[in-house]
């Protein structure tokens, strides 16, 4: 899905900033694979036993300490990325580099 969302981007935006959207589809995925594993993870499906945030939000598995379900982690990670890749397609060109790897980061580790 990411390689067709990098070339969806790429027909869409000028031809010299086409390397640009490439790197960042890149780089989107690098960045989404380690926040989802640092944090998001354990916010979407860690065990809530605590009894303050535990209704709400997971308390464990932060980086999938004790956790042995790979293939279900990866499925997940995959929506997690894909996710933060619609929205590049929708700022391309139009966001700075920046901006958009601080969004990825939020929307890769905290929202999903």
């Amino acid at each position: 899905m990411q390689c067709g969302f990098a070339f969806l981007e790429a027909g869409a935006v000028r031809s010299k900033n086409t390397t640009n959207i490439l790197i960042k589809n890149l780089l989107d995925s690098c960045i989404a694979i380690v926040c989802y594993w640092s944090v998001g993870w354990a916010l979407a499906f860690g065990d809530g036993s605590n009894e303050t945030w535990g209704l709400f939000v997971g308390t464990d598995n932060f980086f999938l300490s004790g956790f042995k379900d790979y293939p279900k982690f990866f499925f997940q990670y995959v929506f997690a990325a894909t996710s933060a890749t619609i929205v590049s397609g929708a700022v391309a060109e139009r966001c700075e580099f920046v901006t958009y790897f601080t969004y990825c980061i939020v929307i890769s580790g905290i929202i999903n």
